[in-house]
């Protein structure tokens, strides 16, 4: 036998003697381990969550611990009711911006539009009859809700006439164009893509209508006819307040276009059914709210945008009013009163549109429910009797108090 074949012999000898052996040697090394790092932080192996540590002391000192995730809790999944309202609640209000008018402001149009958080820094809420020192009613800052603040009033700090003197005051509004003034879009659903929503816009001010007067003394002024457009007395604004709303409306029900429309004008108003066709709302029909007087006539159409589909509507000039076309448009019989509208300024009301849900939580001043200006004032002496014919009208009540023009059944299955 050589060298070689004997020392492979005892090296095979060798090993089968310390098979046996291996396990209490591994144990051995482990437990030499643990002792040589005992100076030190315990760094425990990773173990599988059966072995995980139960001390609860020594696993807040560890942050390599593996804790056992699949006992952790897991946040709720989104269930398939609220994945839809999530996505219906984005379509509307992409269906909403996408219909919001093109409104054109009338030629050398004063009173512009501006935003509700600008007027309420410059008026007060008060009530309708109060002995309380008006100095001390300016430090009311604080506006009433609910029904209980039905009968107060927003009233300029300043008086109205030094306000119409300055240009530049809160009842001259603000450029749409040159300023973010939001439209504010009020949303009724329906069900999934069935919705209706008032598209309202706010004017600091509403500019009445000049009527030719002839003074009677005590009696006060007595209106006159204008004969070939001259007026043999003096002329006098009747009807002007502060703060005024004005909206038009959409009905969808389920498709990427409305149904209906609805624009306000006074108290009256016109339904438009939306041809798709002819990419054109059509007239159906008319309404007046309120006055017997009132019977304006309105146009036959209303086109939208070369370029989207934004309603093209025309606000008459001082007044605001909601008309389909531009031009003069006869609105009361007697007096003859008439709007003026026409392409002076283009407001794109869908560059900024404040989406107001009635299923979500609505701004505080959705909850007023009394009106949006000063108490009437310079009253003909008749409006002791019922008759109220003021040079300066009560402020109009806001959107809670406004009757919609669609109802939800109005949308078929």
């Amino acid at each position: 036998m050589d060298r070689t074949t004997a020392r492979s012999g005892v090296l095979w000898s060798l090993m089968l003697l310390l098979l046996p052996l291996s396990p209490l040697l591994t144990a051995v090394a482990a437990q030499a381990t643990m002792v040589g790092n005992a100076g030190g932080p315990w760094r425990p192996q990773r173990f599988s969550a059966s072995d995980a540590v139960v001390d609860p002391d020594d696993r807040s000192l560890d942050n390599e611990i593996i804790e056992d995730y699949a006992k952790l809790p897991r946040p709720p999944t989104p269930g398939v009711e609220q994945f839809y309202d999530y996505t219906a609640s984005l379509y509307m209000e992409k269906m909403v911006r996408r219909w919001a008018p093109l409104i054109w402001l009338a030629p050398d149009e004063q009173f512009l539009p501006g935003s509700v958080s600008d007027f309420l820094n410059h008026v007060t809420p008060r009530p309708p009859r109060t002995s309380q020192d008006p100095q001390q009613l300016l430090l009311q800052s604080k506006v009433p809700m609910g029904p209980e603040s039905q009968t107060w009033f927003l009233v300029t700090k300043s008086e109205i006439g030094q306000l119409l003197e300055n240009s530049t005051s809160v009842l001259y509004g603000q450029n749409p164009n040159a300023t973010q003034v939001p439209v504010y879009a009020y949303v009724t659903e329906c069900g999934r893509k069935k919705f209706h929503v008032s598209y309202w816009l706010f004017f600091p001010f509403s500019q009445g209508k000049p009527i030719c007067t002839l003074d009677m003394g005590v009696l006060g002024p007595l209106p006159l006819p204008v004969i070939n457009n001259r007026c043999f007395g003096t002329l006098k604004e009747f009807g002007s307040h502060v703060g005024d709303w004005e909206h038009m409306s959409l009905m969808f029900n389920g498709h990427d276009e409305p149904d209906e429309m609805y624009v306000s004008v006074h108290d009256a108003g016109a339904f438009y059914r939306f041809d798709g066709n002819r990419r054109k709302f059509v007239f159906d029909r008319q309404e007046v709210r309120k006055g017997f007087l009132q019977k304006p006539k309105f146009p036959e159409v209303v086109h939208l945008t070369n370029e989207g589909n934004h309603p093209v509507l025309f606000a008459a000039k001082g007044s605001h009013g909601l008309w389909t076309a531009p031009g003069k448009h006869k609105y009361v019989r007697i007096p003859r009163l008439y709007d003026d509208s026409g392409y002076g300024m283009p407001w794109k009301t869908w560059t900024w549109v404040e989406v107001l849900k009635s299923s979500k939580k609505l701004p505080g001043w959705m909850q007023y429910y009394g009106k949006w200006g000063n108490p009437h004032s310079k009253c003909h002496p008749l409006s002791k009797v019922g008759l109220q014919i003021c040079q300066f009208t009560d402020g109009p009540t806001g959107i809670p108090m406004k009757p919609h023009d669609f109802q939800c059944q109005n949308a078929t299955d």
